[in-house]
């Protein structure tokens, strides 16, 4: 017997965390193994889990895997490192940057050759000074501006465009370190007393560390002669039809945004700031950069959404608003406007697998301003409503996840251990493993 949206309630309650899915001996060197680390991004699942549902649920190397979500590409690089040809999505231009930066391995020796071209190009720059934006000299000085311009103009002169996307990722993650933004905060946060590196040692630090990575990656593939598997990453609204045929896609892996959790779009800004001044190179990032607020409110989980109006399909997500509403409008409204997005994402995923392939969601449960927000319940519900089945509820606890783990408890704002008014934000997930009849 398939559940009902209140049998669904009461599978999840009694639900015991899974030793096998907590991974808690997966250290640092296997979390970044491969390309994985090219480039922070915030609330990354850690690839083990990605691993383990592509072997258990697609154990075809022909079936295709899709993540709408597909942020840093965690699920593409573990797709491809495993022979699935993959697809992925995401609204972010820096997102899919990086997703194709990391999916594609490039023959050492060419990254090693082009390097020391760099350098050379690097020595040979002109007195470069490209026109930025206004918010550039809010996050950099004028030297570090100069040495970046340096920098950005050497790889520009590399003309081979893989590599070039190569050093480009690198120069995207370097930019944080060479801001005045606080290294610990995920929100644009001035830090007065940071010291700036030096912006050639800084970026050369990580390019090196890439090259290596990289090697890793390439030699692994090679070895299996899965070098060429495609992996696929566009820039497309998760609340939008994919341009996939329906019942194309055999495995969904998926981890959504978390409702209210922060600002994807605000923790990339400098990239897109950065990049935004070369249309050249970086096709309409100026509408990005230029037109943020209006961007930023098309990123589901914002808190910049106009509120909107229809029906969850989910009994305990008209609860949860409903309890908010009494205590906080606006949050009831965030929340809100995050369960109807999540409904036609649910809705499209359906669309595109094919009869019998498996959606598999990793998301976390909350609690703001007193009231449970019980994200992975609502997943549930809402993709049941879909035509959606279930396979297995599966909680695990976090112990790698990559997110700030308080919460302030008047605001529900993400804050630090020092704050004595901080509760617990994520201590568990869940992984919502459901099947497309």
């Amino acid at each position: 017997m398939q559940p009902t949206t209140i049998s669904i309630q009461k599978q999840f309650r009694i639900l015991q965390p899974r030793e096998d899915w907590s991974f808690r001996d997966a250290g640092r060197s296997q979390t970044t193994a491969f390309t994985h680390d090219y480039h922070r991004y915030p609330a990354k699942f850690i690839p083990q889990i990605v691993r383990k549902l592509i072997e258990d649920y697609a154990p075809d190397t022909a079936q295709i895997v899709c993540d709408p979500f597909g942020g840093c590409g965690t699920t593409l690089v573990e797709a491809k490192l495993l022979g699935h040809p993959s697809i992925g999505f995401d609204i972010n231009p820096v997102a899919k940057l990086i997703t194709q930066t990391k999916t594609t391995a490039i023959k050492p020796r060419t990254l090693i050759n082009h390097k020391q071209k760099f350098l050379e190009h690097y020595d040979a720059a002109p007195q470069v000074s490209y026109q930025h934006h206004p918010r550039i000299t809010y996050w950099f000085d004028e030297e570090t501006v100069a040495e970046l311009d340096k920098i950005y103009f050497a790889i520009k002169k590399i003309k081979n465009h893989n590599v070039r996307r190569f050093f480009l990722c690198s120069f995207s993650h370097n930019l944080k370190n060479c801001s005045r933004w606080l290294m610990k905060s995920i929100k644009p946060t001035i830090d007065k007393d940071k010291i700036i590196p030096v912006p050639k040692q800084s970026f050369l630090r990580h390019l090196d560390s890439m090259i290596r990575k990289n090697e890793q990656f390439y030699s692994k593939l090679a070895e299996s002669g899965r070098t060429n598997v495609t992996a696929k990453m566009y820039r497309r609204d998760s609340t939008k039809t994919f341009p996939i045929e329906s019942g194309s896609i055999d495995l969904i892996v998926t981890s959504p945004p978390y409702v209210t959790s922060y600002e994807y779009a605000d923790l990339h800004q400098l990239s897109l700031l950065w990049f935004g001044d070369d249309p050249k190179h970086f096709k309409k990032w100026h509408h990005f950069s230029n037109g943020f607020i209006d961007f930023r409110r098309n990123f589901i989980g914002t808190s910049s959404k106009a509120e909107k109006t229809g029906d969850f399909n989910s009994t305990l997500g008209k609860q949860i608003v409903e309890d908010l509403m009494q205590i906080e409008r606006p949050l009831a409204v965030d929340v809100a406007n995050y369960y109807l997005d999540m409904q036609k994402v649910f809705a499209e995923t359906h669309r595109i697998l094919k009869k019998g392939g498996k959606a598999c969601v990793i998301i976390g449960n909350t609690s703001l301003r007193g009231v449970e927000i019980l994200n992975a319940q609502v997943a549930a519900e809402q993709m049941h409503a879909a035509g959606f089945t279930k396979v297995d509820f599966i909680k695990r606890e976090i112990p790698n996840k990559m997110i700030t783990p308080w919460r302030d408890l008047e605001s529900g704002k993400f804050t630090g251990m020092d704050n004595p008014s901080k509760t617990r934000a994520y201590e568990f997930e869940y992984v919502v493993v459901m099947e497309k009849n």
